[in-house]
């Protein structure tokens, strides 16, 4: 490593370097906030580690000067310049990058001087009327941010604009800019909806590749110009309305979105390797400016986190047909065209679930797990004007497509230390498809992700150091990631992922529409539903003073012979954990069924509870979610919380229909629904009782609310 990049891997710095370079640190940026210095610090490290990364131009001139004396730091210094004659792209030694400063003064000039000629006399204007659309995605990686607003992006006290925009298909949506640029270069949703994409030539208009534009499939539909139009501009996007009757409409859109932002990427290396060999034809001293900075410490740009095979495959077919639009796959051009796509039919295609025809599952359950649901796989795709290229290397790849789980396998190691994260250094547009069934697979592997991204790489691979951003280089590159997010319904934890993990200074878009009426609507039984309030402390104190409340407050009535066939549906599997565990310690007379249990252990614990050989049943949620069992013999229903799926309430209650009942349990009509919850399940009961009725619940001060069916 050391030898590649010109770094002498004997030579070590000392303390009498590091406190030189402290010292002069501190002279040269004394009027400046501390906070900031100490965010320069960090960016400006003297170790050999961190000045493989990092451009020497932008060291202080005085470190430079005054170190020549120093041996240690000087060899360094010369190594990593000597290490750019080594490239293969130049033809002759370049100088250094420090004489590289008066051209860049120059250059900033230029820039600067241009800018002020496109916003005079219009103050305060918003982007998008100074610039063509074309230009966005140029601006949005340029832009440099400094250390003072980077430093209030993490602690969260940059200003902020927020405001709520009404739209014809996307209805709500909440706003929020921060002020990390000028106001006359913030990009602001406009309040009127955009027109419809309809032809190439719109698409070109805002944007497009023209290489990409002419071969998209249009027209658009209204939701997916909204969505575009959000997405093209490089906001954060939560959108939790995903279905599936729009399912198609925004895959395509966020994979247009992915394509077009490769393209150009792409068109921008090429065009600026054309420039540098020119100049290289023309000059013999060859200094490289930060204009031809296009590149981040490792080339995959694009991640798409999906749950199954199937959506990849849906994924890789709309690229193909626009790759290669109109001609036959299994022709012998499209062979060339998409490389080893025959591999990945076998691999993504077939495998899919046997659905009875007697008794079927429920609609929802067949289009959610049709195709491969295999959840480990991971896939890398490099893509040019004309070819997209599949099972490409991770490090030599534009897009990568993996689940959770397949990236965690491939990310490896039982220590962060330890953590394969290189080529999750540089992603610049990330997107979560299809959240609430990742949800219900495992949240803490796309957790484990988001915590291990845009890290310093430990080594290397083909970067030529010249040719990063200097955002990159300084460890902002998290600043510049747009997240792209869609669910079919809100979660807290998707609310969080949102809010905490989603850094993008560009701001965000999220889509918030009302619930106007709830699942409890489809409930047909015609029976009490119980909403119990348990008053919690904290958040982080919920899992315990619920389990204490069920325990105390709950439990007891329901040991009673008369609350026989009582069903616990608990949807989160250690609040399931810990109810088994008081089970067995209290020996209870119940059964179980988790995501975990075997068929047979299934069948059994279903035929006892059915004939009363079991008092009470445990049931999680995720074994409902994944096999979607029909339960018979429910006579009373204790929601240990809101679903986290909505539409399982209505399911859940309407099992308990007279035509599944046991008729020699002898308890007749008896029968009961109690849901528990605190004031943390507020996007969970919007999705059972409506946005409204939910606030009078959360606002009233009765602990305890009664709902008839209708």
């Amino acid at each position: 490593m050391g030898k590649k990049f010109g770094c002498s891997t004997k030579s070590k710095i000392t303390a009498k370097d590091k406190t030189f370079a402290k010292k002069h640190l501190n002279s040269k940026f004394k009027h400046r906030s501390s906070s900031a210095v100490e965010v320069l610090k960090k960016q400006i490290d003297i170790e050999k580690s961190t000045l493989k990364y990092h451009d020497l131009s932008k060291i202080p001139e005085e470190i430079v000067e005054e170190e020549e004396q120093e041996d240690h730091f000087q060899s360094l210094v010369n190594d990593l310049r000597a290490a750019t004659k080594k490239r293969p792209s130049f033809k002759e030694a370049a100088p250094t990058l420090l004489a590289s400063k008066s051209k860049d003064r120059s250059l900033s000039k230029q820039k600067s001087q241009l800018n002020q000629s496109k916003t005079s006399g219009k103050e305060h204007a918003p982007l998008n009327r100074l610039l063509p659309p074309s230009n966005r995605f140029k601006e949005h990686l340029k832009h440099e941010l400094n250390a003072e607003c980077v430093e209030k992006l993490i602690v969260g006290s940059v200003e902020k604009f927020k405001k709520t925009v009404e739209w014809s298909q996307l209805e709500c949506l909440h706003v929020l800019i921060p002020k990390s640029r000028d106001n006359d270069q913030i990009i602001h949703i406009d309040e009127n909806p955009p027109k419809t994409l309809a032809t190439a030539a719109d698409l070109e208009a805002v944007g497009v590749q023209p290489s990409l534009a002419n071969k998209a499939p249009t027209p658009l539909s209204e939701l997916q110009s909204e969505l575009f139009s959000i997405v093209n501009v490089y906001k954060d996007l939560y959108y939790p309305h995903r279905t599936l009757r729009n399912g198609e409409e925004v895959r395509l859109v966020y994979t247009l979105h992915a394509f077009n932002h490769i393209l150009k990427t792409r068109a921008c290396v090429m065009l600026n390797n054309k420039k540098i060999e020119e100049e290289e034809n023309s000059n013999n001293g060859l200094v490289l400016a930060d204009a031809y900075r296009d590149q981040g410490l490792a080339r995959p740009k694009v991640l798409i986190i999906l749950p199954f095979r199937d959506s990849v495959y849906r994924i890789v077919s709309l690229m193909a047909d626009i790759v290669k639009k109109n001609v036959s796959i299994s022709s012998d051009n499209d062979q060339k065209t998409i490389m080893n796509y025959e591999r990945f039919l076998q691999e993504f295609t077939g495998n899919s679930l046997y659905f009875p025809k007697t008794n079927p599952k429920p609609e929802d359950y067949e289009k959610t797990f049709t195709g491969n649901t295999d959840d480990n796989f991971r896939l890398g795709l490099s893509l040019t004007k004309k070819t997209l290229k599949l099972y490409t290397d991770f490090y030599a790849s534009d897009i990568l497509i993996a689940s959770p789980l397949g990236l965690r396998v491939t990310m490896g190691g039982t220590s962060n230390s330890d953590v394969e994260h290189d080529f999750l250094s540089s992603i610049e547009v990330l997107i979560i498809d299809q959240a609430e069934l990742i949800f219900a697979q495992n949240w803490e592997n796309l957790l484990h992700i988001l915590e291990h991204m845009h890290l310093q790489p430990k080594t290397l691979r083909a970067t030529d150091i010249n040719r990063v951003r200097l955002w990159c280089l300084n460890g902002f590159s998290k600043f510049y990631r747009q997240t792209l997010m869609f669910a079919s319904h809100e979660l807290p934890e998707f609310r969080a992922v949102f809010n905490n993990k989603c850094c993008n200074y560009e701001g965000s878009v999220r889509i918030s529409n009302p619930v106007q009426h709830g699942e409890i609507q489809n409930v047909l039984v015609p029976l009490a539903q119980v909403f119990q309030r348990i008053d919690v402390t904290a958040l982080e104190n919920v899992h315990e003073q619920r389990l204490h409340y069920f325990i105390h407050k709950v439990l007891p009535q329901f040991k009673s012979s008369i609350f026989a066939h009582t069903m616990i549906y608990v949807p989160n599997y250690f609040d399931y954990v810990q109810l088994r565990n008081y089970f067995k310690t209290e020996n209870l007379s119940f059964v179980q069924i988790c995501e975990y249990t075997k068929k047979e252990k299934i069948a059994r614990a279903r035929d006892m509870f059915f004939h009363s050989a079991a008092h009470f049943l445990l049931y999680s949620e995720r074994s409902h979610f994944f096999k979607r069992t029909r339960t018979k013999g429910i006579r009373h229903m204790i929601m240990y919380q809101p679903p986290m799926f909505p539409h399982f309430y209505a399911e859940m209650i309407n099992l308990m229909h007279s035509s599944n009942q046991n008729a020699r349990d002898g308890l007749e009509d008896s029968m009961s629904c109690t849901v528990l919850y605190t004031k943390y399940d507020q996007l969970l009961l919007n999705g059972i009782l409506g946005s409204e009725n939910t606030a009078k619940l959360l606002e009233s001060d009765k602990p305890v609310h009664v709902y008839a069916a209708q």
